[in-house]
């Protein structure tokens, strides 16, 4: 019996991500491109984006304090 696919998240105009029913691949989806991922892939680069998008504000932070004199 083919289980049903889930969308797991979808963002009008940009993306979508879903759990395939057929073969339980993660089918990620920003437009134009489109990857299917491994669940274990899927998860490692869930870690990557969340670790990016921290180092991205740490950063943004420090240009910002650099921009009002403080030093640290």
């Amino acid at each position: 019996m083919e289980r049903p696919s889930t969308v797991l998240d979808n963002v009008e105009n940009f993306g979508k991500i879903c759990r395939c029913g057929d073969c339980d691949g993660i089918h990620l989806r920003i437009e134009p491109v489109s990857v299917l991922l491994l669940i274990e892939a899927y998860i490692e680069l869930v870690a990557l984006l969340n670790t990016s998008a921290s180092n991205y504000e740490v950063s943004v932070a420090r240009l910002a304090a650099d921009d009002h004199g403080f030093r640290g």
